[in-house]
């Protein structure tokens, strides 16, 4: 329930959705070994992932309307964090694809 009420809150900022293709790329190139981010996002990723799974929260869902408070601000500093290495990762794709023409 909360993963698809926090799913719903993201995707309706069309600039993080604009990210999304990237931010898997990005872990996809980050798997391979082509590309090493830091290593605070990938703890703040795996924070991320575990906290919104686990059914252990700060503030209890049973709370109506502030049970889901804390995940929601969880959520959105992480991906604030994530957003800013995928735009590190752009970066770092448009140097290795540049091609340098020396005259």
């Amino acid at each position: 329930m909360k993963v698809k009420m926090l799913l719903g809150i993201l995707m309706g900022n069309k600039k993080f959705v604009s990210k999304f293709p990237d931010l898997f790329r990005m872990l996809k190139t980050s798997l391979s070994g082509n590309y090493k981010p830091g290593i605070k996002n990938i703890f703040i990723f795996t924070f991320l992932i575990i906290y919104i799974i686990s059914p252990i929260d700060l503030i209890p869902g049973f709370f109506v309307g502030i049970g889901i408070l804390d995940d929601i601000t969880i959520a959105f500093f992480a991906m604030s964090k994530l957003f800013k290495e995928v735009d590190k990762f752009r970066e770092w794709e448009k140097q290795k694809n540049a091609v340098f023409v020396i005259k």
